[in-house]
């Protein structure tokens, strides 16, 4: 005859679930762990096209960085805002669409152009990266890759002057990035107020 044993199902221990407060006090400590908000408020008020965003924790090698986004809606576009950027792009040789999603370096929707990638703009080190209908601008301090600090925001408040007088103020997009990562008036009203 055969003994059925069942075990006692063990019990877990509670985990505790954060609150919505819990979590947007989580999400303030991270937001202000390496600028205070006084200083976040100062670079808002003094930069009107590149916005200071938080790295994500969750990337492994996010850094925290001043981005700007210019609207592209077409190749003509792009390739006039590359000129008066002084950003050359590279010719590829021409492949099928599934060979171009392999390739990381081409840009999605024009597939014969590289991305332009790490480059000088205006003299000062910067990514540049063309996703769906938007060119994207980084900028980190030079010494400092993961941070900025002073000295970056009064190099790029000189880069936004040239790009005012470029004419292209109309392009710019804000958010650069839409999400909360980004100090822009979507998601901090209070610092552009």
């Amino acid at each position: 005859m055969w003994r059925l044993f069942i075990r006692p199902e063990k019990k877990k221990p509670k985990r505790h679930v954060p609150t919505k407060e819990e979590t947007e006090e989580l999400w303030f400590r991270y937001f202000y762990e390496t600028h205070p908000r006084l200083e976040l408020k100062e670079w808002a008020r003094r930069l009107h096209i590149f916005r200071f965003c938080r790295a994500n924790a969750d990337q492994t090698g996010d850094r925290d960085r001043l981005m700007a986004a210019l609207r592209i809606t077409s190749l003509e576009e792009l390739e006039q805002t590359c000129a008066k950027l002084d950003i050359t792009l590279e010719q590829l040789p021409e492949t099928d669409e599934a060979s171009a999603a392999a390739d990381g370096f081409r840009i999605p929707s024009y597939i014969n152009l590289r991305q332009p990638g790490h480059l000088k703009l205006f003299g000062l080190p910067a990514h540049v990266w063309v996703r769906r209908e938007r060119l994207v601008i980084t900028i980190s301090d030079a010494d400092k890759p993961f941070d900025v600090t002073p000295r970056t925001i009064k190099a790029v408040e000189k880069i936004e002057v040239k790009l005012g007088e470029l004419g292209l103020a109309s392009q710019i997009v804000d958010p650069p990035l839409n999400d909360k990562h980004c100090l822009a008036p979507k998601f901090y009203p209070e610092y552009f107020s």
